[in-house]
Parts: structure tokens; sequence; C-alpha cells
């Protein structure tokens, strides 16, 4: 059943209206007041249950604190104690008086993202961007594209890694099931992964080498005994698992489509080709952004689970766009990594070339300007990274990996448009007690 915040405007003696005490002008009294938030209750009522079970988390209040938690860098776990120390938070999320608990437990963001899934959060990212209105458009006629790797919450992946996690799993699955082993090799397996460490070096080589086959073959052993000793049901039930720890601890360096996380096989190895940083472990999220000059909203943004060539992340990017209300722009700037096709679904991509000997001066120059510009879209990729928690994802699933691209790109559209609402407000304050014809006089 969908719980609803109180609808009382009706003072109290002992606890101030939140209204009576803010400022205002600040940012987020300003946007609460935009966002027109019945819309969201309109779109996710569908989802729950109209006339059992005990009242949910208000859609307004849980939509509120997911745009939060993402505007301020802040987890599931870390929220409810900014939240309770800050006035403007509350009142962001539909609060009348001041609250000293948080309404709710955390584990109902996770709870709340099942439920909506992805569908439900790229209506939320939409409405970020219909926020600019007209700006939209305006945004939408040169757009600038690119991709990058939003990296997920693993440890760096190494072989010995692996087979330990693999061992550990197996007994885990064993003591639940009631099976019993052989031997556990808890403490082997804990001694090897130490040997296999620094496995270049001259004086370890050999041993690390040893420790690792060791541990591939203590791995293999327990997967082999859990497959002899299970009945149908328990194969059924673990049949999945089994198949990917034998993945993990028997591939080799050569081999395509690798296990680099048990709990996120869905993780890719992009060569980042740094000094500091050779690989990155993640997947890759496309986005377009407005191309003109001002303050850049992105129009679209999508995470793929496949490593996909950067050009073909385009078409999937502008159909989001154009399913979303978007105007399709008519020119896309993208960098060499696009290359291919030069026109998708009507939108010129441009790409960095030779200039052609038919080309005024006038053109080239044009053209060099457009394919500058498209490095605009570099330091918009890093703040969503560092400020809006797109650096590594934390949330569980394939689905995680477009929620949390969602989600980034939604609180950089809303950081946008406060920076909007703060310029404009002084303005809106001048008009109001100074009318346009306060200074005019009689002709």
């Amino acid at each position: 059943m969908i719980g609803k915040l109180p609808q009382t405007m009706q003072r109290n003696l002992f606890r101030p209206m939140l209204k009576d005490f803010i400022d205002p002008g600040h940012e987020l009294v300003l946007l609460s007041d935009k966002i027109d938030w019945h819309y969201f209750e309109k779109e996710f009522e569908p989802l729950y249950c109209s006339n059992n079970g005990s009242p949910s988390v208000p859609i307004r209040l849980i939509v509120a604190c997911i745009m939060l938690k993402q505007l301020y860098n802040l987890g599931d776990e870390t929220l409810p104690a900014y939240w309770v120390r800050d006035v403007y938070f509350q009142y962001f999320s539909g609060m009348t008086f001041f609250e000293h608990e948080f309404p709710f437990v955390p584990s109902d963001f996770s709870h709340f993202r099942k439920r909506i899934g992805v569908a439900g959060f790229e209506k939320i990212f939409a409405c970020s961007v219909k926020l600019h209105g007209k700006d939209v458009a305006k945004q939408a006629k040169f757009s600038l594209s690119d991709t990058t790797v939003q990296e997920n919450n693993t440890t760096f992946p190494t072989d010995a890694k692996l087979c330990k996690k693999v061992i550990d799993k197996c007994n885990k699955i064993a003591e639940s099931e009631g099976i019993v082993q052989r031997q556990k090799f808890r403490k082997e397996s804990k001694q090897l992964v130490r040997e296999a460490y620094n496995g270049n070096h001259p004086k370890r080589r050999k041993r690390s080498r040893k420790a690792k086959k060791r541990l591939r073959t203590v791995a293999n052993h327990q997967i082999r005994e859990l497959e002899r000793k299970m009945n149908d049901f328990q194969k059924a039930a673990h049949g999945k698992s089994l198949e990917l720890y034998k993945r993990a601890v028997n591939q080799q360096r050569h081999d395509g489509d690798k296990v680099y996380s048990l709990h996120k096989p869905f993780t890719r190895c992009m060569s980042k080709g740094k000094a500091h940083k050779q690989y990155e472990f993640g997947n890759k999220v496309g986005l377009i952004t407005g191309g003109v000059k001002g303050k850049k909203i992105i129009l679209a943004i999508k995470g793929f689970i496949e490593n996909i060539y950067d050009g073909h992340s385009i078409e999937p990017l502008l159909r989001q766009m154009a399913g979303n209300g978007i105007p399709l722009p008519d020119e896309l700037a993208y960098d060499r990594g696009g290359k291919g096709k030069s026109e998708i679904m009507g939108v010129k991509i441009l790409i960095p070339s030779a200039p052609k000997k038919s080309d005024t001066a006038y053109q080239k120059l044009a053209k060099r300007k457009k394919h500058r510009r498209r490095a605009a879209i570099e330091p918009i990729i890093g703040h969503l990274k560092s400020d809006f928690r797109m650096a590594q994802n934390y949330l569980w699933g394939e689905a995680g990996v477009q929620i949390n691209a969602f989600m980034s790109a939604c609180a950089w559209n809303l950081k946008k448009m406060m920076g909007k609402l703060r310029e404009k407000f002084p303005q809106f304050i001048l008009r109001l007690f100074f009318p346009k014809n306060y200074f005019c006089t009689a002709a």
C-alpha cells in the first residue's frame, strides 16, 4: 500500500514549520518548488498494491532522498546522518516540521530500486532534462558524445584471488547444503595466496607459479566434489554458480569473455593505457550532452554490459533521446573512436579528419571549432565520476550499471538547474518589489 506524507498546514505551538526559518533563496528550496513531484507519484503508483499491506515509504520522500544521495555523493547508509541535521534536505524531501529521526531504514532504497527498475529511473532522468525547458531544444541543436568506463566495486582481479574466492564459496555452499567435504583447505589456500603475490620478481617467480597451480587444483577439486555429492535439487539450485566458478578457475590468458569478479560477472576489462592505471574493470557508459555555449545538460546516458565499439553507442543514445521526447540534434561531434557511419537517424556525425580540398578557409575554421568544442564533454565526465558517484558502481546486478549512470546524469542536470535558479532568484525579488514601470516617467 502506498504511504503518504502528512498534508497538514496546521501550525504546532512547540514545533516551528521549516518554511518559517529557512532561506527561501536556498538552491534546494528553489529546486524543490520547481520539480513536479506529483508526476512521480502518478507514474509509480501502479507499481504498488492499492488495498493491502503496510504503508510504504512515500514516493515523494524516497525519490527526493535518492536525488539528494547522488547530488551530495552519499551512500544508502550515510545519507540518514546528513538528512537529520540538514533542514534543507528535509524541506526538499517534503517535510513540514523538523524531524529528529530519519523516516525509513536504508534498506528501503534497495527495495525501491527493485520496484521501479531501470524504466523508473529513466523517467526520473528524463524529468531532470525537461526541467530545463526551452534550454533543452537550444542545447540539442549541436551535441557532443563520448564514452567512459564506470568501474565496478571490485578488487583488482588476479588468478590467485579468484581461486581463493571459489574455494571459500564452495565451502559455504557445502555448509548450507549439509554436504560433508573431505577437506576445506582454508589454512592452505590462505598461505598459497600469500605465496602467489609479486610473481614477477625473479626470486619469487617459481614459488608464485607453483602456488597459483596448486590453488587452481584445489579449486577444481572442491567444485568436482560438490558436483559429485549434490542431488538433482541441489544441482538445479547451484548449477549456474558452479559453472561460473569453473569458468573463473580454468580461464586462460588469451580467452575472451573472462570472469573478473564472482559477484559481478558482467565486469569487463578496458585498456586505459596510462602509466598510473593501465586497465579499468567495469562497464562502458555512453552519453550525449549539449554542445552550445553555456551550462551543458546531459541529454542521454546509457550503460552497456558488453564491451561494444564506441561508434555503436551513438544509435542507442539517440533512440533514448527520441523515446524521452527530446529533439534529436542536427549535428553530433564525436572523437576518432566513433568512425563508421556519417549519419545515424538523420543526425550528422562529425569525426575529426583532414579537411577537403574544396573547403573554403571559413568552412575549415568552422569545422575546427566544432571539433575543438567536443573536448568540453571531458570535464563533464570527470565531474560525474568525482562528484556524482559514477567513479564506482556500488549497486547490485546488471541493472545497477544503468541505474547508477541515470542517477549520476540526473544529479548533474539538477545541479545545473540549481545554479540557474540561484541566479534568477535575486531578479525575481527585484521584480516583486520594483515592477517594470516603477522607474518609468510619464511622457
